[in-house]
């Protein structure tokens, strides 16, 4: 398992092999300011002069790299989802979920802010994510635990019970290990008999 994703991380790595050292620096600035600033005022309240004038950079320099914080959102989430649902074969689906788990509790400071401002272009590729990684991993399961259940209602129920159990965790649960709030969820999802 890869480590836990860090704003270093995410500056220093994303498409920054073999450019420049400038271009290098720049983008790590905008990156380091715009996870600061979504911290802080949340995404909607941003604004590319806000990450400009935080990042210390031109107007012109922010534009040449992206078109919008749309686009810098964009990549942002593209990085953080890669690096967050990487999986090695062997690991068991509960230390999956609790590494997922795990990871935003570690870096709620940054990422988490998206998930809690209900920011619709991060929850609809969170979804994504989500559906792809987590039902797929959990589908046998969950068709055996609920036959008569359409797949799509499974998969919504998948999803939607991840994003809910981590903002419970996050707000209201820290007294609960990464651990405790996986079997949470797969009680939930697949009752024991």
């Amino acid at each position: 398992m890869s480590a836990l994703f860090s704003s270093e991380q995410f500056a220093s790595n994303v498409h920054m092999t073999n450019i420049d050292r400038r271009i290098s620096k720049t983008k790590k600035a905008i990156y380091q300011a715009f996870l600061q600033l979504l911290n802080e005022k949340g995404y909607e309240s941003t604004t590319v002069q806000d990450i400009i004038d935080l990042a210390d950079v031109g107007r012109s320099t922010f534009y040449c790299h992206y078109e919008s914080k749309e686009l810098l959102l964009d990549e942002l989430c593209r990085y953080l989802f890669h690096h967050l649902f990487e999986r090695e074969e062997s690991i068991s689906t509960e230390d999956y979920l609790a590494h997922l788990f795990l990871h935003f509790q570690k870096n709620q400071d940054h990422i988490t802010s998206l998930l809690f401002s209900k920011n619709d272009y991060f929850l609809r590729q969170l979804h994504k994510e989500l559906e792809h990684h987590v039902y797929s991993l959990m589908a046998n399961d969950l068709k055996e635990a609920h036959p008569n259940l359409p797949t799509s209602y499974l998969q919504h129920l998948v999803v939607s019970n991840f994003v809910e159990t981590l903002t419970w965790w996050l707000k209201k649960g820290q007294d609960f290990t990464d651990q405790e709030v996986v079997q949470f969820y797969l009680d939930l999802l697949i009752p024991k008999n």
